[in-house]
């Protein structure tokens, strides 16, 4: 994705697009949107599970809904998962599974566009639980780890952190759901004024 497709993408005030249905792409893009964050056991959906969702709705750039829950594993939580997230096995052992959560996520979710930084990963897991279900997602996907790359390309990394610091929006519970989505929604938030 270079520049100047990111601007199609996230600009609809100077975007010059030919077909009405892109144009209305373009319009959902930036009037609403789902920023969403996963924690998990590990890093591969095939074995590690989903143990937090977090989302927030944003229109018009303002936080409009949330969605939150912990997730009980039925798998032992590792250590270093518990010392990144904060996250233990006695916060989830009564928390719902993933067969009630799930659900109640892809009602919340609907057909929204989805920011999130580092997409791949959350979407990895969302993918593979919605094949349990029999459920396709379809939803646009923003992703502001791309973002960075593209606009920001003399940074050292393009971590949640790093970004966040680098656009001077706070961060305060790095690697819980709620917090990583909502720095996730500003970091677009501010690309999009930025590109404006």
């Amino acid at each position: 994705m270079n520049l100047h497709v990111l601007k199609n993408l996230v600009n609809i005030h100077k975007a010059d697009v030919k077909h009405s249905h892109k144009k209305k792409i373009v319009e959902k893009h930036h009037r609403e949107f789902v920023s969403l964050d996963l924690e998990t056991t590990g890093f591969n959906p095939k074995y590690a599970k989903i143990i937090e969702i977090g989302a927030i709705r944003f229109v018009d750039e303002i936080p409009v809904e949330t969605f939150q829950s912990l997730i009980n594993p039925r798998i032992p939580i590792p250590k270093k998962i518990t010392e990144i997230t904060g996250i233990t096995n006695d916060m989830v052992i009564n928390a719902p599974t993933i067969e009630i959560v799930f659900p109640q996520f892809i009602a919340f979710l609907k057909d929204s566009p989805i920011v999130a930084h580092n997409s791949s990963f959350d979407m990895g897991f969302i993918q593979h639980t919605a094949q349990s279900f029999a459920i396709r997602i379809c939803n646009p996907i923003i992703d502001t780890l791309q973002i960075s790359r593209i606009m920001f390309p003399n940074l050292d990394n393009h971590k949640l952190n790093t970004v966040s610091d680098y656009l001077q929006i706070k961060l305060e519970n790095h690697h819980r759901s709620m917090s990583d989505s909502a720095a996730a929604a500003e970091i677009y938030i501010k690309c999009l004024k930025m590109l404006s």
